[in-house]
């Protein structure tokens, strides 16, 4: 019950928003463009960036408080029967922010748990690189996976996973949450020239609007190796200009992205 406070009491404080991310000048004297329209989308870019890094950063931290509370149970009652832990599982998955289930692992990657199936299906998942990963974290530590396909399903999922570890260190299994991508970025059908995505730390794309985005490597490079936490862009595409609105969440080790292209381009 004090997790599910917990839960309820990020979901209040995650209605606060962030401020608008700061502004990169282009340093390109042939970048600059005129304002009137273009201001408009430099404040809608900024709105739309500060409102996806928010909206992010909220599920996420929902998510994790509820594979935090499954883990804590689970520790806690290491003999509970399949039915009360599926039970359990699937109340916390009720009040998760979009997890389509929940997975329990065991220190050699059996599925011990599963909040959607009872019993657990029969699987060793030891070979998913998400649970390899969990794992090498070496911390409990909430860690945003690559998407991969469900082995069951074939459906793409996010995997979100916290690692368990004893007092000395050593692995007893992981936590996994099943996230759909749509979670983290619901379809805007208002701006027809808007672009937005979802990416880890490493600027692998999670979900992106359109599907199959790329972002030019020069902005990859740059969002990689500025030192700030957020920014707005002006890049070239294809030879036309856009604006970009980009934040990095530390916590969770995602990093957001908005743009939209200017008008007349």
């Amino acid at each position: 019950m004090k997790h599910l406070k917990l839960i309820m009491l990020s979901l209040m404080t995650g209605c606060l928003l962030l401020a608008a991310p700061g502004v990169v000048a282009a340093t390109d004297p042939e970048q600059r463009v005129d304002s009137g329209s273009t201001e408009l989308v430099r404040t809608r870019v900024q709105l739309k960036g500060a409102f996806l890094a928010k909206q992010v950063d909220s599920h996420l931290k929902q998510n994790d408080l509820v594979l935090m509370a499954v883990g804590d149970f689970l520790s806690a009652n290491p003999d509970v029967s399949p039915e009360i832990a599926h039970s359990r599982m699937k109340r916390y998955q009720r009040v998760a922010a979009g997890l389509r289930s929940i997975l329990a692992i065991g220190p050699d990657g059996t599925l011990l748990h599963d909040s959607y199936n009872l019993p657990a299906p029969d699987f060793n998942l030891g070979d998913r690189i998400y649970v390899r990963e969990a794992v090498r974290q070496g911390t409990g530590d909430l860690r945003i996976n690559a998407p991969v396909a469900g082995r069951q399903s074939g459906i793409p999922f996010i995997p979100l996973t916290r690692g368990q570890f004893d007092v000395e260190g050593n692995a007893t299994g992981v936590i996994v949450g099943i996230l759909g991508p749509e979670t983290l970025l619901p379809e805007d059908s208002d701006c027809a020239l808007c672009v937005s995505a979802v990416m880890t730390r490493d600027m692998d794309i999670l979900v992106s609007r359109p599907s199959g985005l790329t972002f030019p490597a020069d902005l990859i490079s740059q969002i990689r190796n500025s030192h700030s936490a957020n920014g707005l862009e002006l890049i070239n595409v294809n030879g036309s200009k856009s604006l970009v609105s980009w934040t990095k969440n530390i916590h969770a080790g995602v990093v957001t992205v908005s743009a939209e292209l200017l008008p007349g381009e």
